[in-house]
C-alpha cells in the first residue's frame, strides 16, 4: 500500500471515530427532562372586595328576668292584689307596677294620677261618665279604696276572656300591701320594679322630689331597697332616688313620645348620639334600660351597637310590653336581660320549653 492510500485510510478512520463519539455524546431526545412547576403567586387581597367578618353572636344572660306587667294584666285586673297574686303563683322573678300618692300621703299602686273610668266604677257600681275620675292627690286613701277597680275589662280584644278574669270589688292597693303580699307568699327572691308616674310640668301629682322621697320611705320601711328598682320616663327621678339610697337600682324608661330634655333630666342629645351614650351622661348610674320592644328589635337610630353596647356599659336591657310568643323568642335571641309582659304565663312556658333559667 502506497503512502497516499495509507493517509486516506487514516483520515477515514479518524472521521468514523469522530462520528461515533458525537453520537455517543448527543442527548437522548426520546427522554424529556423533568419539568418543575412552581406555584403561581397568590394575588394581593383587594380590601374593597373583602367579605366582612361575621360578628360573634351575643351570649345570652345566665337568667331571663320575667317581669309581670302591672302584675299580670292579661290575666287579672291590672295593679291589683289579685293580679300580683297570680303573677307570684306563676313564678315571675319581678313584679312591675306603677305608683301614685294620695292626698294623705299614702303610696298607692295605680297607672294614672286619677281614677281611670276604663278600669274603675264608683263605689255604688255606676260607671264614671267623665273622661277622668278624681285625682289621687285630691282623695284620701280610704276614699281611693272605695272604688271598684276589678269588675271592668278595659280591652277585651287585647285581654280576651276567659284567660282574663275580672275580680269584682278589687281595689287600688298600697305599696305596703304589695310588700306584705310578697312576705305572706314567702316570695323572698322576687324583685319589685316600681314606676314613678310623673309628667314634667303637670300638676296632677305632688312635686317630683316629694314623690320619690315618699316612695323610697315605704321601700326602706320594709327593708326592700336591695330588691327594688326605681323606674321612670322622667330621668330626674332616677337621680333623686340614687341620692337618697344608692342601694336602689334605677331603670330609664324610653319611648319616642318622651324624647326630649324635659324627660331626660335636661340632657340634650348630640346629633347621632346613641342612647347608651346619652344614658352615660346622666348624673346617676343607670342600671337598666327599658325601651319599647319594637324599635329595639328593628335596631333603629339610637340603638347602634344593639344590646351588646348597653351590656358593655353594665346596663341591662328589659323591653316592654311583649305579649306575643314569637316576639318574645326574637328578643331572647337578641340577648335581652328580661322582658316585661302582660302574659307572664306565656313567657314562663316558653322559657321552660327552651330550658332557659329565669330570675335576676
Amino acid at each position: 500500500m502506497d503512502t497516499t492510500a495509507r493517509v486516506l485510510l487514516i483520515v477515514a478512520a479518524v472521521m468514523l471515530a469522530l462520528m461515533l463519539a458525537a453520537r455517543l455524546l448527543a442527548p437522548d431526545e426520546s427522554v424529556a427532562p423533568p419539568v418543575i412547576e412552581l406555584p403561581a403567586p397568590e394575588p394581593e387581597p383587594d380590601p374593597a372586595h373583602e367579605e366582612p367578618e361575621e360578628p360573634e353572636p351575643l351570649a345570652r344572660p345566665e337568667k331571663l328576668d320575667v317581669q309581670g306587667h302591672r302584675g299580670a294584666r292579661g290575666l287579672r285586673p291590672e295593679n291589683t292584689i289579685a293580679g300580683f297574686e297570680e303573677a307570684l303563683r306563676l313564678g315571675v322573678s319581678t313584679l312591675e307596677l306603677d305608683l301614685g300618692v294620695t292626698g294623705d300621703g299614702a303610696v298607692v299602686v295605680a297607672h294614672d294620677p286619677y281614677i281611670n273610668p276604663e278600669l274603675c266604677t264608683w263605689p255604688d257600681g255606676e260607671r264614671i261618665e267623665e273622661e277622668r275620675g278624681p285625682l289621687l292627690r285630691d282623695l284620701t286613701l280610704e276614699a281611693v279604696q272605695e272604688f271598684d277597680c276589678g269588675s271592668l275589662n278595659p280591652d277585651p280584644a287585647r285581654f280576651p276572656e276567659p284567660q282574663r278574669e275580672n275580680v269584682r270589688g278589687a281595689v287600688i292597693p298600697t305599696l305596703d300591701e304589695v310588700f306584705d303580699l310578697a312576705r305572706l307568699r314567702s316570695a323572698r327572691d322576687v324583685r319589685f320594679n316600681i314606676e314613678i308616674k310623673f309628667v314634667p310640668g303637670s300638676t296632677d301629682t305632688i312635686e317630683l322630689e316629694e314623690f320619690v322621697e315618699t316612695v323610697v320611705g315605704v321601700v326602706r320601711k320594709y327593708d326592700m331597697a336591695e330588691r327594688t328598682t326605681i323606674q321612670s320616663f322622667d330621668w330626674r327621678a332616677l337621680v333623686i332616688a340614687k341620692q337618697i339610697d344608692d342601694r336602689l337600682r334605677t331603670a330609664a324608661i324610653y319611648d319616642a313620645t318622651t324624647d326630649g330634655p324635659e324627660w331626660h333630666a335636661g340632657l340634650v342629645p348630640v346629633p347621632g348620639e346613641a342612647l347608651v351614650d346619652l344614658l352615660g351622661r346622666l348624673d346617676a348610674k343607670v342600671d337598666d334600660f327599658l325601651p319599647h320592644w319594637r324599635p329595639l328589635l328593628a335596631g333603629g337610630a339610637g340603638y347602634e351597637g344593639g344590646v351588646a353596647a348597653f351590656r358593655e356599659k353594665g346596663i341591662r336591657v328589659v323591653p316592654w310590653t311583649v305579649n306575643e310568643e314569637a316576639t318574645m323568642e326574637q328578643l331572647i335571641e337578641l340577648g335581652v336581660d328580661g322582658i316585661i309582659t302582660d302574659r307572664p304565663d306565656l313567657l314562663l312556658d316558653l322559657c321552660r320549653r327552651k330550658e332557659i333559667e329565669t330570675g335576676t
